[in-house]
């Protein structure tokens, strides 16, 4: 049986990609995406392009700000507030939206997934 890891990547890059042509987003836009939503949960305030980096981990400062920059652009995060030289970000409803899906589909690859391999659900 595979590591979870592995099956959690797969499950993941299959629930993914009716975002990508739905809303145009990377793999890697989504990732990020769903990391400033779970900042927002877990922290339960805006965040800063350092402090999403610090959360997220897997993207150094410059990718990070271009995924930053592509999903304003889109809509997903939007500039909240200016504290003297930073700028805080949140996610806007839009992003939420997307993140409702992405579990939503999370939840429906899981499912086949483990369906087809048969192991049970807990």
């Amino acid at each position: 049986m595979p590591q979870i890891q592995h099956i959690n990547h797969h499950i993941w890059f299959k629930a993914c990609k009716p975002l990508r042509g739905k809303y145009k987003l990377s793999t890697n836009c989504v990732m990020v995406l769903n990391g400033a939503y779970l900042y927002n949960k877990v922290i339960k305030k805006d965040f800063t392009r350092r402090q999403l980096l610090k959360f997220v981990t897997y993207y150094d400062n410059v990718r990070l700000g271009k995924y930053i920059t592509v999903l304003m652009k889109l809509g997903f995060i939007i500039e909240s507030s200016k504290r003297k030289t930073l700028q805080l970000y949140s996610i806007s409803s839009k992003g939420i939206d997307v993140i409702k899906e992405l579990n939503n589909s999370y939840q429906i690859e899981l499912v086949k997934f483990c369906s087809m391999y048969e192991i049970e659900l807990d």
